[in-house]
């Protein structure tokens, strides 16, 4: 990596061999470097990669703006995101969660506070993200002596949601509104007793939160076939019926018409969530 110029004392800007511009964290690194120099991996305890120049060109602003403590954090928090919740993150959440925990502390220090409408649901439909923004409120309270509402906890849990998606906050927002409406449906649905303590209820959710994910990201179904669903309604014709009156409340919400295999295979889902 060739150094292009410092953005801070830890933190420069580079380029790789590519011609890719990356940003570079270590101790002391920007003030030790100058535009030119060769910096080699090991110099680096850190190296962001943005997925688009829009998004490089707003981390350089945000890390020029803010104390190089707060980036450490953030990246703490999610080093033990990826630890804990096993899965693959998008960059971008280095400049999103950065950003986000950034602005939550001027609020209180401003005296500002707003309110998350979706702290419930995030805890209940994605408790592994919610406490990991618990976990991140621990952090922060530890080192700036700050303690941030649990809102924040909600907040943050969106953020992480949206790095396993590629998606945005008001995608992650619409999924996390229209979900308890949707377990509704099929919890009162006619001729149907699910099971909550069945391992295919938790399955049920996953695929619901999935399928709703898709429908507000507009990302085309990747399920099944006509032929599924002709099966799936003969064998399971509640169960197909409920996963109908699902997608249709679905649809209504986000805009998109939801595929007939999708509701075919929610069908399943709800099929093997009751009690046999």
């Amino acid at each position: 990596m060739r150094v292009l110029k410092a953005i801070n004392n830890n933190v420069v800007s580079c380029v790789d061999d590519s011609g890719r511009e990356l940003i570079a964290m270590g101790k002391g690194l920007g003030f030790r470097s100058r535009a030119g120099d060769v910096l080699r991996p090991e110099d680096a305890e850190k190296v962001f990669r943005m997925e688009s120049d829009e998004e490089f060109s707003r981390f350089k602003d945000v890390l020029s703006q803010l104390p190089v403590r707060l980036l450490e954090l953030c990246t703490r928090i999610i080093d033990h995101a990826d630890h804990v919740l096993g899965r693959q993150l998008s960059e971008s959440i280095y400049l999103t969660l950065t950003d986000h925990v950034n602005f939550a502390l001027e609020r209180v220090h401003r005296g500002i506070q707003l309110h998350n409408a979706l702290v419930t649901e995030m805890r209940v439909f994605y408790p592994g993200e919610f406490a990991v923004g618990q976990y991140a409120l621990e952090q922060i309270a530890a080192q700036e002596g700050v303690q941030l509402p649990e809102d924040e906890a909600a907040s943050i849990a969106m953020h992480l949601v949206n790095a396993q998606y590629n998606s945005s906050i008001n995608t992650t927002m619409h999924v996390v509104q229209v979900l308890q409406p949707m377990i509704d449906i099929i919890e009162g649905w006619p001729g149907l007793c699910l099971n909550k303590n069945h391992l295919y209820y938790n399955q049920l959710i996953v695929d619901l939160k999935f399928i709703a994910m898709q429908a507000f990201s507009q990302t085309p179904s990747g399920w099944g076939s006509s032929e599924l669903e002709d099966v799936v309604k003969k064998l399971y014709p509640e169960a197909y019926a409920c996963a109908e009156a699902t997608a249709g409340y679905l649809s209504r919400q986000s805009g998109r018409q939801i595929p007939r295999e999708e509701q075919a295979h929610l069908a399943i889902c709800i099929r093997r969530a009751c009690i046999s």
